[in-house]
C-alpha cells in the first residue's frame, strides 16, 4: 500500500505538468490557427488588390 501511494505522490506533478503542457499546447495552436487565418484573409486581400490594379 505505501508503495501505491509513493506511485501516486510521484506521479502528480507528472500529470500536473502534462496537464499545463497540454493547455499551453491548445492556447499556441488557437494562435497559430488566428494567425494562419490572418495571413490567409490578408493574402486574398492583396490578390483583389493586385487584380483590381491589373483590371
Amino acid at each position: 500500500m505505501l508503495c501505491l501511494s509513493l506511485v501516486v505522490m510521484r506521479c502528480q506533478p507528472l500529470r500536473r505538468a502534462l496537464v499545463s503542457l497540454k493547455k499551453n499546447h491548445q492556447k499556441f495552436t488557437h494562435k497559430v490557427l488566428k494567425i494562419q487565418l490572418l495571413a490567409f484573409k490578408l493574402h486574398n486581400w492583396a490578390f483583389e488588390f493586385f487584380l483590381i490594379l491589373i483590371w
